[in-house]
């Protein structure tokens, strides 16, 4: 009788140890993480570099485009051409006064053609310094040339990865308002690049970031939605800042504690990242009392350091 019991009893574990296993596994399958297809992070990335690129224009018109860097330019233009004046007026004066005492000595006047052509070594130097100063606008044109052909070749990949994401993105539920309003907000950003529109990059450019957001969100492990967001409100905040509404920019700040709390809950226990969005927070602080300074240049590196903590947070 006690046999038959252990014998039972040794079945049930069995049973029970077998059920442990197969409800782990289970867990195993269920905790893998739901996260947006390539190409939809491609589009993302597309509109950031995108942006990045357009900093690199407002930097360089920064440099170029003010009358006083036009007005620096022309005053050491003019120095020049009185340096080179001044030095050809020495030279005929050293060589009148050389040839007469040449005639009577030969061999000093040979001396003194020899001396007179190498009194035309400044002179020529001073042509090549005329020459390099007058180069260095037309480099910055090349740049800026170059700057606006990769963003004419960047808006062209983000349309080609939208059209490989969008029937993806209807199969998973994505419905049609949300396509056609990121459509028309990247229809938007395409026509500002095509005019060359700083202002209208920016702000059609976190539009469609803004846009791109709930295409994230269906992914229930994803933090590119929040993380999308919180760069549209950055941008428009800088955008605001420019136009002399600090008010309405710091508004614009203030509203982003809700999607950070859900990045945070996303993030659970992953200390790296949760330090990396605390930086954030604190960078949306600093940014906001750069605006109460009204300084655009304090502000517009309070933005670029929150741009660059989101993309970290994000890789």
């Amino acid at each position: 009788m006690k046999k038959i019991k252990w014998y039972i009893l040794f079945i049930v574990m069995i049973f029970t140890l077998s059920g442990c296993r197969a409800q782990r596994n289970q867990t195993v399958k269920f905790e893998k993480k739901d996260k947006s297809p390539k190409a939809l992070g491609d589009i993302s990335k597309g509109l950031q570099d995108i942006l990045k690129e357009t900093e690199k224009v407002e930097s360089i018109l920064e440099g170029t485009d003010y009358d006083v860097n036009k007005v620096e330019l022309e005053r050491t233009r003019e120095e020049e051409k009185a340096k080179i004046e001044k030095t050809i007026e020495i030279k005929s004066e050293a060589g009148g006064a050389m040839g007469t005492q040449g005639n009577s000595d030969g061999n000093q006047g040979k001396s003194s053609g020899s001396q007179g052509s190498q009194g035309g070594q400044p002179g020529d130097q001073s042509q090549g310094a005329k020459s390099k100063e007058q180069k260095k606008p037309e480099g910055r044109e090349e740049k800026l040339l170059s700057t606006w052909e990769q963003i004419d070749k960047k808006i062209e990949d983000t349309h080609k990865k939208w059209n490989e994401y969008e029937v993806e993105g209807v199969k998973k539920g994505v419905t049609l308002e949300k396509t056609e309003k990121f459509k028309e907000s990247l229809n938007a950003l395409t026509k500002s690049i095509e005019d060359r529109t700083v202002a209208g990059i920016y702000n059609y450019g976190s539009q469609s970031m803004s846009n791109l957001a709930p295409m994230f969100e269906i992914y229930k492990d994803e933090i590119w939605g929040e993380i999308n967001k919180i760069k549209y409100s950055t941008y428009q905040s800088y955008l605001k800042a420019l136009e002399g509404k600090d008010i309405e920019a710091s508004n614009m700040l203030g509203n982003l504690e809700e999607e950070t709390n859900k990045i945070r809950l996303k993030l659970e226990k992953n200390d790296s990242k949760i330090k990396m969005l605390d930086n954030i927070n604190l960078a949306i602080i600093d940014m906001k009392n750069a605006l109460n300074e009204k300084s655009i240049k304090l502000t517009k590196i309070k933005k670029d350091i929150i741009i660059k903590n989101l993309e970290q947070l994000g890789e």
